[in-house]
């Protein structure tokens, strides 16, 4: 029963913490697009990226689609709409389309670290483990460290039973945003995975806590 009642506690706080991700990563690309917003015609296209980005935070995708498809054919050159773009195609599961936002951002900008970041994820969600490893690798070179890749890639090394480089990538995480929700959730499933089960119940107690002082 025990199990059983730590499975539901688990289930239900993997649903929360996928919310959280969609957040800090939306929020994260308004930072980018307003940080470096002289690359993307200045003041005009800032806003109006930074009004999209928050409409998909709202669930308002289709409207923030139409905005970044449109910046996109007045500024053909612009890798952080194409970005942004490839991220919303991923909130509506859209992988293809996704894809090809994102490669199209590249082909731009070949170095832009959070479309690396961002191609590598929804290669791993494909299957398509090779490629997400060489993009994710590629953008943590980039970033040096930062806890969204380090995430990333232990993920990704968790998903291929690689479990000495999840732990690693995962610890990275953790040192960079201690309280990351998603990384505490994969270190718990990687305890799991090799037989720890007290540290796997301890993780996902701290997760539990971490959700609720979160609201």
């Amino acid at each position: 029963m025990k199990t059983l009642q730590n499975f539901k506690t688990q289930i239900n706080i993997r649903s929360s913490v996928s919310k959280s991700t969609t957040v800090f990563i939306l929020t994260l690309f308004i930072f980018f697009n307003t940080a470096n917003f002289s690359l993307a015609n200045q003041g005009g296209t800032s806003r109006l990226m930074r009004h999209a980005a928050e409409l998909s935070q709202n669930g308002k995708n289709e409207e923030a689609l139409k905005i970044f498809l449109d910046i996109t054919r007045k500024e053909p050159n612009n890798f952080f709409a194409y970005n942004n773009l490839g991220m919303v195609y991923s909130q509506m599961q859209e992988k293809v389309k996704a894809l090809n936002a994102y490669e199209k951002s590249l082909s731009i900008n070949p170095t832009f670290p959070m479309t690396l970041n961002n191609i590598g994820s929804l290669y791993m969600t494909m299957g398509h483990y090779d490629k997400a490893e060489m993009f994710l690798k590629k953008a943590s070179s980039l970033f040096g460290s930062f806890h969204l890749v380090s995430t990333n890639l232990g993920e990704l090394y968790l998903k291929q039973k690689r479990y000495s480089e999840a732990m690693t990538y995962l610890k990275k995480s953790l040192k960079d945003m201690p309280n990351f929700l998603p990384t505490h959730r994969l270190l718990g499933e990687l305890h799991q995975a090799e037989g720890r089960m007290d540290e796997a119940e301890k993780e996902f107690s701290l997760l539990k806590e971490l959700r609720l002082k979160s609201k």
